[in-house]
């Protein structure tokens, strides 16, 4: 499945409108919210119909996946909205990761706790916002990353990964005439800053996986007394793509300008991975810009001067 898709839900009480272009979407937010809720006159509608008198408006069959035998209804459950609540005891459960991936569905999780064991992004994470009968579902970290890491002065990098995006942050942070090191993983990134004794920090991540991290990521930049920005594009191979580099690729300007109309869900899991393919395809001709699938090493054309400062200032182009 892919592109996205209007939700809507109401009854004569309360409703609720969801935009989804990705197969991860998490509701979290403090309880009586809404959250459960929600789910409820999904669960109602489902097996009550319009006699539950609630009003439904999707293109694509919405259910509430719970009880003992999910993994069997997963199976025979193809182009649906699945919502998952937090009751549920096999949300935080691996074989449930597992079941979800390659599955031909968007998945709407309910849940306060973050999921590990699930690559969502940051741009997946939503709160609902009361406002008597129309209560608003945003986004909670659309603001969270800075668009020019040339902008202010840092003691040191944080790179999420050892592979080509460190490689280039390393290179970058040599002319920035600041340190840079690898986090080594996503999950070692608050260790990483919890360690470190500098007072001005930059982390670099990508956004598309960083869900389960961001929130206490963010939490220790608000309590820490550290200065910490956060540089988080799609991805290190979509901030490549976006670059003027593919200025000229009609292909790659038509899919970044609405990713979800091109990622299928059931092929790829994370919109990182899909990115990641795009640029293996569009570079394999190209002399010295190959990228390698397994983001190994960098090639050097990614290095010169001038398509270094093209990656950077990337984020900042529409």
């Amino acid at each position: 499945m892919k592109g996205r898709i209007s939700f809507s839900i109401k009854n004569k009480h309360i409703g609720f409108k969801l935009d989804l272009e990705r197969n991860v979407t998490i509701i979290t937010g403090d309880s009586g919210t809404g959250k459960t809720k929600l789910v409820n006159m999904v669960r109602q509608y489902s097996e009550e119909g319009r006699a539950s008198g609630i009003t439904l408006k999707c293109n694509r069959p919405c259910i509430v996946l719970d009880g003992n035998n999910w993994d069997l209804i997963l199976e025979r459950t193809k182009g649906s909205i699945v919502f998952v609540d937090e009751s549920t005891k096999f949300l935080n459960e691996y074989n449930f990761a597992k079941a979800i991936i390659h599955t031909d569905n968007y998945y709407v999780l309910v849940t306060r706790e973050p999921l590990p064991q699930i690559a969502y992004s940051i741009d997946a994470i939503k709160q609902i916002i009361k406002n008597d009968r129309k209560p608003r579902i945003e986004k909670i970290y659309d603001k969270l990353t800075i668009k020019d890491i040339t902008a202010a002065k840092y003691d040191l990098i944080i790179v999420e990964d050892s592979k080509s995006g460190f490689q280039f942050f390393s290179k970058a942070a040599e002319g920035l005439k600041t340190k840079c090191e690898s986090a080594n993983g996503k999950s070692n990134i608050l260790s990483v800053l919890e360690e470190s004794n500098e007072e001005r920090i930059l982390v670099i991540a990508d956004a598309a996986a960083l869900g389960a991290e961001i929130q206490r990521l963010s939490r220790y930049k608000a309590i820490s007394g550290k200065n910490i920005d956060f540089f988080l594009p799609e991805s290190f191979e979509w901030l490549i793509l976006k670059s003027a580099i593919f200025d000229g690729n009609e292909r790659v300007r038509g899919i970044l300008k609405s990713p979800a109309d091109h990622i299928e869900s059931g092929k790829y899991f994370s919109w990182e991975i899909f990115f990641t393919y795009l640029l293996v395809e569009e570079s394999r001709n190209k002399e010295k810009l190959k990228y390698p699938k397994g983001k190994g090493k960098l090639p050097s054309g990614y290095l010169t001067e001038k398509n270094m400062d093209s990656i950077m200032n990337a984020m900042k182009r529409k």
